[in-house]
């Protein structure tokens, strides 16, 4: 009967089912009583032997081989439940590995390609970078030799023509046409209004000389100050160049004469005075003789208050004995010194000495021809004294008084021209230059943040390859226990 059922559950197994071979079926087929190992653990526990009470022959055999079906059994159970279980986590965890380190190589390709063209385009912002600054270095150098010249230069044609204007100020008065009065009130307008015309007048004759050319000159030095300068910006900024630059009107220079401040000590003197007075005369002549009169009346005996008081008696016998010097026959004859005299004395006394002297030495007669004559004169030039003369005399005053007024302004006004194309010029390099400062602050700004990236490709790339072995260190894990603990179940 054994062999039968042996035979049959071998055949069940092996051919039926096909889960094991022959050979290894006949291991798998048991006879054993569960009944009876369950009466024999019982008699155990209490401490009895496993043999004791009804049992059926052969019992020990059957008892020995339940034992070797547990450990079998229990075998069996492990090997699947580990073959089952395990080997596909192990199988999965390979996986999972595997993917993942073959992400960490995509990302650490990745960042060292990244990290390779961050350096690139650092390398090259650095070299752009000090290619710029020192380019604005010497474009400004050069520029402020530039702008110093063209202010040298402004300043010379300023001088040059504001000198030639004062030159010619006489014609600019004489243009003037508001009507005179020598009223006082009236006059102090007039006075006003001239200032005014005179600063005007100046102010639009310089412009007509100078702004012109100036202008252009402005120009030019503004258009290639911003071609220079333009080279050095990005093209995104360059229209911005473009844009900050030009001017809606031309540049002009402001004249700032200030007549009125500088004229306002101008006092005129509109009195009559008779071209042939002997006050007029006698200053005509001592202005012309002066000099020589200094000179050919000098003493030419030496005064003895100013001998020394040690000079002895015998010393001074011989001063006062030296014949005089001769007189030079250019001296002046005792008539003309009786004149001068008398009428720079304005004394009655002297006049009437006159008087007297030259009717005794020329005669009525030609006295009265000439009196009259002088009368004549006197009388034409005081009934041709008019307003027209006064405003003439006037204007030829004022032009007296202003020449010597603006020629003390001359280099005043050309230095403050000077000023306004220097001004000009360097606001117009500052923005310029404001627009390369910002470039490279930008550039600045880009080269930190490509610092920051490269550490942070180098962290990840660091982190990557940490996390690539540490994958690799799970795979050899894996493969490992595969080798120690799954194949040798296959």
């Amino acid at each position: 009967v054994r062999a039968q059922h042996q035979e049959r559950a071998i055949d069940f197994l092996s051919r039926e089912l096909k889960v094991y071979s022959p050979k290894d079926a006949e291991e798998r087929v048991f006879f054993i009583s569960a009944k009876e190992t369950l009466q024999a653990r019982m008699q155990e526990q209490r401490g009895q032997p496993a043999h004791n009470g009804a049992l059926a022959e052969g019992f020990q055999n059957r008892y020995f081989e339940f034992q070797d079906f547990e450990k079998k059994f229990e075998e069996c159970i492990s090997k699947s439940a580990v073959k089952t279980k395990f080997e596909q986590h192990s199988q999965r965890g390979k996986h999972i590995a595997m993917k993942i380190r073959q992400a960490l190589d995509e990302i650490l390709e990745r960042t060292q390609k990244m990290r390779s063209e961050q350096l690139n385009i650092k390398k090259e912002l650095h070299d752009k970078l000090n290619f710029t600054e020192q380019q604005l270095m010497l474009l400004t150098q050069e520029m402020k030799d530039k702008i110093h010249h063209m202010v040298e230069d402004v300043e010379q044609k300023v001088s040059k023509a504001l000198n030639e204007e004062i030159r010619r100020l006489a014609v600019l008065i004489d243009e003037f046409s508001v009507p005179f009065h020598p009223e006082p009130l009236v006059l102090n307008v007039y006075k006003r209004e001239l200032h005014t015309h005179v600063e005007n007048g100046l102010g639009s004759n310089l412009r007509a000389r100078l702004s012109t050319a100036l202008a252009l000159n402005m120009e030019n030095s503004q258009r290639e100050m911003t071609e220079r300068m333009s080279s050095l910006l990005p093209e995104n900024k360059r229209q911005m160049s473009l844009n900050i630059l030009p001017r809606r009107e031309p540049f002009e220079i402001f004249y700032r004469l200030n007549c009125d401040n500088l004229c306002a000590d101008f006092h005129e003197d509109l009195e009559f005075r008779f071209s042939w007075g002997f006050t007029a005369i006698i200053n005509r002549f001592a202005g012309k003789q002066s000099q020589r009169l200094t000179i050919t009346n000098y003493p030419q005996e030496i005064p003895p208050s100013i001998t020394s008081p040690a000079d002895s008696i015998d010393s001074l016998k011989f001063v006062s004995s030296t014949p005089n010097f001769p007189t030079r026959s250019d001296d002046w004859s005792l008539a003309t010194r009786i004149a001068v005299a008398s009428v720079t004395s304005q004394g009655t006394m002297g006049g009437l000495i006159v008087a007297g002297f030259m009717l005794k030495t020329v005669g009525w007669r030609l006295i009265a021809i000439i009196g009259t004559m002088y009368g004549a004169l006197y009388l034409y030039e005081r009934l041709t004294w008019t307003n027209k003369a006064k405003e003439r005399e006037f204007k030829r005053q004022y032009v007296t008084h202003a020449t010597k007024k603006l020629r003390l302004i001359v280099d005043l006004t050309s230095a403050n021209c000077s000023h306004q194309v220097q001004q000009e010029l360097s606001s117009t390099f500052a923005r310029l230059c404001h627009l390369v400062d910002e470039t490279t602050s930008e550039m600045d700004t880009e080269l930190k943040t490509i610092g920051n990236t490269l550490a942070v490709l180098e962290k990840a790339a660091a982190k990557a390859k940490h996390l690539r072995n540490e994958a690799n260190f799970l795979i050899n894990e894996l493969d490992t226990f595969d080798a120690a603990y799954l194949k040798p179940l296959n």
